[in-house]
């Protein structure tokens, strides 16, 4: 048995490598590919394949067995799994040499393969899942153990980051977010190579060496390289045919330089029509040869690095779509109304070296060649691809018999294997690159945006008219109390003739005196600037008090979703859909969390290009954001409805409906205790949940069994709390009065205090001090109000080309992308300020800003703005214009 070639493995991420070897292995356009690993470091062949070749060169001295695979030997390996030949070792040129290799790589008694590690496989040790965490998120060992422990024990992260944030060294939510992903994907990396030793081992090509090097992997490509030599072959491609016609001996004589000299016409066979000329054997014989180069690691690898040295340029075009090409992209219904391709006129002439395209630019250029708009090309530069040949010719030409069919046939099959097989592998790995990175970036920027979104201040204590603006349907009507009750709905018609919009005018005053309402929520869907104008028209004759009256813009994405929906169909069985879209617009007003969280995620329409995101992985990453918001807000348990009790940090969906059930069958529930008593909630799921439900005054009577089950103090604290409590001489019912809030904070001021209580109770000093901070807490302060987003309300209209260059204006922020900020300022639509234009500020959803208009195209609809200043007062209202002194 032949041995393995000895590998040397930088720690440097490696990709994988999946090449395709078949007839139509020209077509490159797909970057969805399988990369298998690579490594550069080694610069000749194996010494040990060599030889079996037949090349007459002495190898280089071979690694002492060791003492363990001295005592213990495992049975022979298979040469071939699944028909295909280690890629990194050549096949025997003959029975003789066979014999040869063998008696001088292994014993008589056939042991398994030897990986031949080099030295920094040797230095390397199995990790463990805190260790390689620990290494690959750079935090500390200490909060890597912990991290590990607090997952494997199903805590969640609002519950790690609010009552076990000591544990963890103060990591934010978002920060804790990453490091679960990176801990999911080593949890995965290990039951792969776990797998892949099972595997193995029922093979009987497995032994210590192999196993440990497989279990050292550090990332699943590093992991893949170290097992492609296993690997079942595909089946069909061109050099498995021209090996099935026993041309495989040959090339491996000619790659190798092995003895005797190759002679084509002695391969010749009139009576096979695949062999019938020298040139048929020839294209075998490539195709052989340029399979192996093409599979060979350190090729791989070098290819790798020389990747990472030279230039290489991503070029975009605008796509030349033929009369065919849009028949059948009609038929296949790959076409986007709502896109046309002045949507990318950016990118019909675009260049940029791979290292400086940004994600957002990765993303519409993406969507722009899904669309057919662009063709999108990676070029490389002539010192690569001198590079990498000089290296290749390195790698197989310095050693065996030199002779010129030899050189001519590895020169052609080279140039073969590098245009047909590594400049297409190359830019596969380059697009995949940058589309990962942009995948990430706009996971990202969604997450942060939904997070200000839902947790922007709730409007309380006050009517609201929702309006879902349209034109030929009209425009529908909900009102709604001062606790989100509907108390009025109907349709007006204010884009139709004057009889309709006086009647449209008079509907929409009776209803606004009618429930004292002066406040109104406008969608910002279709018509939304045609019902402002009126709105503003109105505001303006005085047909609506201009003094009291105020309307405010809100994001109406996913409203339609939730009407048709099952939940909105439980909620409002006997209303009208589009009657039901108005009712959430003006909820959304009175509490964005209570209703986002009704609907999914990416129909919200806060993110960068969240459509070309895989559903599955979006998802699982905004419900963290939503059960993150909805946990550290707090829900009242006797009223949260199921849309948000079922984010709740522990609960599920099934959870919080038997939760519902059972306070509709026993009543209000009397304290957080009795959660314990709810069928399928268990210890675990209590202690997750139980710091973010509260048991509220109002809910269950005006009095409360105990008054910390209305704070943030977590009921395995209780007695601390009464501790701390008691040491201040203060009793419960006091929770949340201003001489208690004073005394507490007067308490914590001293650090001999803080001591003595951590000492006590044997408790980490930030848990006391968390506490604390609990217990200062107003009664019922809402968490929203530490973040203070409020909404904008306007009480005028200005239109886009009534606006000039210079004109300076204040808006709050819409929407925050990579590439920079929208912000709404009262015209016709929002403006963007571009990152280059935003003065280093980092602006977030909701923050009130003044702008100075530098762009008005009215053909295209565009508004470009600067940012002036960031405005730090909450008013509710703002200024369309400021004047001149």
């Amino acid at each position: 048995m032949l041995r393995r070639r000895q590998r040397q493995t930088t720690q440097k991420p490696c990709d994988i490598i999946e090449l395709v070897d078949t007839d139509e292995e020209d077509d490159v356009g797909d970057d969805d590919y399988k990369p298998e690993l690579s490594s550069h470091g080694q610069k000749s062949v194996d010494r040990a394949a060599a030889l079996a070749a037949g090349i007459t060169k002495e190898p280089r001295k071979r690694r002492p067995p060791t003492k363990e695979k001295d005592k213990t030997e495992a049975p022979a390996a298979k040469k071939k799994r699944g028909g295909k030949d280690n890629e990194n070792v050549a096949p025997n040129s003959s029975d003789a040499q066979t014999t040869a290799a063998a008696e001088s790589n292994v014993s008589d008694s056939n042991p398994a393969p030897t990986t031949g590690r080099s030295s920094f496989w040797q230095r390397r040790k199995v990790w463990t899942l805190d260790e390689l965490l620990a290494e690959t998120e750079n935090i500390q060992p200490t909060a890597a153990r912990n991290i590990v422990k607090l997952f494997q024990n199903d805590n969640t992260i609002p519950f790690i980051c609010r009552y076990r944030r000591d544990l963890v060294d103060d990591i934010t939510p978002e920060r804790l977010r990453d490091i679960r992903s990176t801990y999911a994907e080593i949890v995965d990396l290990r039951k792969k190579a776990e797998t892949m030793v099972n595997n193995l081992e029922k093979e009987n090509v497995l032994n210590t060496e192999i196993r440990e090097e497989l279990m050292c992997a550090k990332s699943t490509e590093e992991l893949e390289f170290l097992y492609a030599p296993y690997k079942p072959a595909s089946k069909g491609t061109l050099a498995e045919r021209a090996k099935a016609l026993g041309l495989e001996k040959s090339a491996d004589a000619l790659l190798y330089g092995a003895a005797p000299k190759v002679e084509l016409s002695s391969l010749v066979d009139r009576r096979n029509d695949a062999l019938a000329t020298e040139a048929l054997v020839m294209d075998g014989v490539c195709n052989i040869i340029s399979h192996t180069i093409s599979k060979n690691s350190n090729v791989l690898e070098e290819l790798r690095r020389l990747r990472n040295v030279h230039r290489i340029m991503l070029k975009c075009s605008k796509a030349k779509a033929s009369k065919e090409t849009k028949t059948h992209k009609a038929a296949a219904g790959t076409i986007d109304k709502t896109l046309d391709s002045s949507r990318f006129e950016n990118y019909f002439t675009f260049q940029a070296d791979v290292k400086s395209i940004k994600p957002h630019q990765t993303l519409a250029i993406n969507r722009g060649e899904k669309h057919k708009f662009l063709t999108v090309k990676i070029e490389t530069t002539n010192y690569l691809k001198n590079d990498l040949t000089r290296f290749i010719t390195d790698q197989y030409m310095r050693d065996g018999i030199q002779y010129p069919l030899r050189s001519n046939i590895f020169e052609r099959a080279l140039e073969e294997c590098f245009q047909k097989k590594l400049q297409p592998l190359l830019s596969r790995q380059v697009r995949a690159d940058l589309k990962e990175k942009a995948k990430k970036a706009a996971i990202e920027v969604f997450a942060k945006n939904l997070k200000q979104l839902l947790l922007m201040s709730p409007l309380k204590g006050e009517c609201i008219l929702g309006i879902d603006p349209g034109f030929k349907n009209g425009c529908k009507l909900a009102l709604i109390s001062e606790t989100a009750d509907v108390l009025e709905t109907g349709v007006i018609y204010p884009h139709t003739n004057n009889k309709s919009k006086r009647a449209a005018q008079e509907k929409l005053v009776d209803m606004l005196h009618n429930h004292s309402c002066s406040i109104i929520a406008l969608g910002n869907g279709k018509a939304c600037r045609e019902t402002e104008m009126w709105l503003s028209e109105l505001l303006a004759s005085g047909v609506l008090d201009s003094r009291c009256v105020r309307y405010s813009i809100v994001n109406e994405n996913g409203a339609s979703v939730y009407s048709c929906s099952d939940v909105a169909r439980k909620e409002f069985p006997k209303m009208d859909m589009n009657e039901i879209s108005a009712v959430s617009i003006a909820r959304r007003l009175n509490d964005p969390l209570s209703e986002y969280v009704k609907i999914e995620p990416r129909h919200l329409g806060v993110g960068m290009y969240q459509h070309d995101i895989s559903e599955k992985i979006l998802t699982e990453s905004l419900n963290d954001v939503v059960s993150e918001c909805v946990s550290f807000v707090g829900v009242d348990l006797n009223t949260a409805s199921l849309s948000v009790l079922k984010h709740i940090a522990g609960l599920s969906e099934k959870k919080a409906e038997k939760i519902i059930e059972y306070r509709m069958q026993k009543g209000p529930f009397k304290s957080r205790q009795d959660l314990l008593s709810v069928r399928s909630i268990g210890e675990k799921s209590f202690v997750q949940c139980a710091g973010f439900v509260r048991i509220e005054p109002l809910s269950v009577g005006g009095k409360l069994n105990n008054p910390l089950d209305c704070t943030w103090v977590h009921p395995e604290s209780y007695k601390v709390a009464e501790a701390i409590i008691a040491k201040c001489d203060m009793n419960l019912s006091d929770i949340g009065k201003a001489h208690f809030i004073e005394r507490i904070k007067s308490f914590s001021s001293s650090q001999e205090n803080l001591e003595r209580l951590s000492d006590e109770h044997d408790l980490p000093m930030d848990r006391v001090k968390f506490l604390l901070v609990a217990l200062q807490r107003e009664f019922l302060q809402d968490y929203r109000a530490d973040v203070n987003k409020r909404p904008l309300f306007k009480k005028g209209l200005t239109r886009l080309n009534e606006l000039t260059i210079g004109d300076v204006l204040t808006g709050a922020v819409t929407n925050v992308t990579h590439f920079g900020a929208f912000v709404d300022i009262g015209v016709d639509r929002d403006g963007l300020i571009h990152k280059n234009h935003m003065n280093n500020v980092d602006l977030s959803l909701g923050d009130r800003v003044t702008v100075s208009v530098i762009k008005v195209d009215l053909q295209r609809n565009h508004l470009g703005l600067r940012l002036e200043d960031q405005l730090m007062e909450t008013d509710t209202s703002f200024t369309i214009k400021i004047e001149d002194d």
